[in-house]
């Protein structure tokens, strides 16, 4: 039985999955890593992939058809960089410095995250995954507090949400050599890498141990250089010690650091709202392009921030325009790579993630742009970075399944 399903229809249940080949069709699509527009198009997906794109009607065998009308298609949007631990903790920081809202171990946040209950914790953090999904976030990386149990809170949150998780744990810094190994041995085990909160808080040797742990086995990160700080540098010990894949924030930075980065094909991830919250300035988009380096956008804690990737695009759009003094700069298309391909090349997600085209996996989002927030529409990527919002996202797939609607939707079986 082929089953079509008209986007604009009547409301009946709606079925999260599809069997065989699902062709979404009469859409705009932004096509690849250049995000060309297509009109008309249609996007063949078949076991979580996207087999074929292209114009006009699909003339192959489909068991499903999805009629996207006035619907664009776009990449599913990917949160670099957040800390969905403390979602209980909304606004509790608001006034604080840096240091005393989340510096380890007594920072307002790892109170907060040692005196509450783990039900609580993951109640909050599971409801802060389903408003991400249906903002048309498909894919995010966590940094994991509290070692190997908030390993498991967080993937028990994720159980009844359809996302992709990058879940970088930290470890707990003990005393024994012996117990150092065991525990990396546990988190590599049981997480996608390692999350380093505070490079202060961790010796040279113990970096190296866990780059000779995980290096070339899982993903290494660390936040670098959100404030200004005295001393070492926390890009060059990242890089030199614990051989990072990632770093986080970069607010601070020198021309040579970037340049080590650089060299080291190191992935950035930039957090202008947070970092604007806690007045630490804003990281040099310019200067990053000039080196080469591969950027993402995150919106960090949810303590701080909304986890909204349409707020974190038209916040840094405008913000660096007020930085640089310069209207034109960043252009929109830059921006809105940041929260896709940019996001998946940083971290190292994009031979699979981040455009729509053949080989990637089906996490797709389908947004309405005739709506009055957006319309009319006289420059495609401006609108999707600074009037598009959570309310124009109709539909969420990912991995060719349906994570989240907002759609009245009819089925007509044939």
């Amino acid at each position: 039985m082929r089953t079509e399903v008209n986007l604009r229809g009547e409301r009946v249940p709606l079925a999260s999955s599809f069997e065989g080949r699902v062709v979404f069709e009469n859409l705009k699509i932004l096509y690849g890593r250049d995000f060309s527009l297509l009109e008309g198009g249609y996007l063949a997906v078949e076991e979580g992939v996207i087999v074929e794109v292209g114009r006009g009607r699909f003339e192959g065998k489909a068991e499903g058809r999805i009629n996207g009308r006035g619907l664009l298609a776009v990449p599913g949007l990917i949160n670099a960089h957040i800390h969905l631990g403390d979602s209980a903790a909304k606004e509790l920081s608001l006034g604080l410095t840096l240091e005393k809202a989340v510096s380890p171990s007594n920072g307002f946040k790892h109170r907060f995250l040692r005196n509450a209950e783990p039900e609580t914790l993951v109640y909050w953090m599971e409801q802060t995954l389903k408003s991400m999904v249906s903002s048309g976030i498909t894919c995010f990386a966590d940094f994991r507090e509290d070692g190997v149990k908030g390993v498991s809170m967080l993937r028990k949150a994720l159980g009844n949400v359809k996302a992709r998780s990058l879940i970088l744990a930290r470890p707990s810094m003990p005393q024994s050599l012996g117990r150092v190994k065991d525990e990396l041995e546990e988190l590599k085990k049981a997480a996608d890498g390692i999350g380093v909160g505070s490079l202060s808080q961790f010796t040279d040797s113990m970096l190296s141990l866990i780059a000779e742990s995980f290096k070339g086995v899982k993903l290494l990160a660390a936040h670098a250089a959100e404030a200004e700080a005295a001393g070492v540098s926390e890009v060059e010990r990242a890089v030199k010690h614990l051989r990072a894949d990632l770093l986080v924030h970069m607010v601070h930075v020198e021309d040579w650091e970037l340049e080590a980065a650089a060299r080291a094909g190191v992935g950035v991830v930039v957090c202008p709202r947070s970092n604007a919250s806690f007045g630490l300035g804003l990281p040099d988009l310019k200067r990053m392009e000039d080196f080469g380096l591969k950027v993402g956008l995150g919106t960090d804690n949810v303590m701080v921030c909304q986890p909204d990737m349409f707020r974190e695009m038209e916040f840094t759009s405008r913000a660096l325009r007020l930085k640089y003094k310069d209207p034109s700069y960043p252009p929109p298309e830059k921006v809105f790579r940041m929260a896709t391909v940019g996001a998946a090349e940083a971290l190292g997600l994009d031979g699979k993630l981040g455009s729509l085209e053949e080989g990637k996996l089906a996490d797709m989002v389908f947004l309405d742009l005739e709506a009055s927030n957006v319309a009319p529409v006289h420059s495609l990527m401006a609108a999707l970075v600074h009037r598009v919002s959570v309310e124009n996202v109709m539909l969420v797939v990912v991995g060719g399944k349906i994570a989240f609607s907002r759609l009245p939707l009819k089925v007509w079986k044939a």
